[in-house]
């Protein structure tokens, strides 16, 4: 009788936790929520913001020109972290404006200064109405979108990969799907509202995929980035010397992996001859087309 008493308090005990981890998952999932900013954007230059309506929200994105600016430039749509806000990447992204690319950052419902609330079906339905509004400035070659994201950036840039047609994708620290971490929480994945399928987009998404992840990544194991680089042909994958969070290009080989990557996958980079690098200034005075091979100096 004590065992069978035991055995059902235990039982009691893991209903009631699994029921707060069911209605509590999204402060989890989410938490960046919580991070305080500026009634404004950084002052960035060129720096344009935009205000996105959505059923669910009004979201706020930034769009921040290739350097120089020029019209029907490729463009990256960027998505970041789940700790993170558009504003942490403001410069961060500054080399793709050297090298001829504009950058689209999309903040989450309920994140920075977009109202609402972040879910699976609010971010998608933001970054669709993100890519809708940047497609159809005149500065943007909608033919040479690419979709970047981090961590569950890389889901939100999934995401848009179903609804919206992209050049290639570049997905960094991300998981195959949020099915797979619940086991850490000890709770079956039904019970997860939100799932973030990345590995069936990858499996199914037409162009190239370049899919990058840490090798001591304490929160997303790197094996999941070799999973989804696995669901694709046209996928690479690099394993970098890096936790979680491996956005370091002076230290490590970003730009020497994702400089042929955007080549092949038909954007034309601005890079710069090693002569017209000093006092830490680039200047992108040189085009790059695919079939081309130039040494990248930075």
């Amino acid at each position: 009788m004590p065992l069978v008493v035991a055995t059902g308090s235990a039982a009691a005990l893991y209903v009631a936790f699994l029921c707060g981890l069911f209605f509590a998952q999204r402060s989890f999932i989410y938490p960046g929520t919580h991070i305080a900013v500026a009634r404004t954007p950084p002052a960035v230059p060129g720096l344009v913001s935009l205000r996105i309506a959505t059923p669910q929200a009004s979201v706020d994105a930034v769009f921040l020109p290739a350097l120089p600016a020029a019209e029907h430039q490729p463009l990256v749509i960027f998505a970041h972290g789940n700790g993170e806000v558009i504003d942490d990447w403001m410069s961060g992204l500054h080399g793709f404006r050297e090298r001829g690319i504009g950058v689209l950052l999309v903040e989450y419902p309920g994140y920075g200064r977009s109202t609402g609330t972040p879910s699976e079906s609010a971010i998608r339905a933001a970054m669709a109405a993100a890519y809708d509004r940047i497609a159809a400035d005149p500065r943007v070659d909608r033919t040479l979108i690419v979709g970047f994201g981090q961590s569950l950036g890389g889901g939100a840039i999934c995401l848009l990969a179903r609804d919206r047609p992209l050049r290639a994708l570049i997905l960094q620290s991300t998981f195959t799907s949020l099915d797979t971490l619940t086991a850490r929480y000890w709770a079956p994945s039904v019970l997860l509202r939100d799932h973030f399928d990345n590995l069936s987009v990858v499996r199914h998404f037409p162009g190239p995929i370049l899919v990058i992840h840490g090798r001591t990544d304490p929160v997303i194991p790197w094996r999941q980035g070799q999973r989804l680089a696995a669901a694709s042909s046209r996928s690479t994958f690099k394993l970098y010397d890096c936790g979680h969070v491996c956005w370091d290009p002076v230290r490590l080989p970003f730009w020497q992996d994702a400089t042929p990557f955007l080549v092949a996958a038909g954007i034309e980079l601005m890079v710069a001859p090693a002569s017209q690098i000093a006092n830490g200034h680039r200047y992108p005075v040189q085009s790059l087309r695919a079939g081309e091979s130039r040494p990248n100096p930075y």
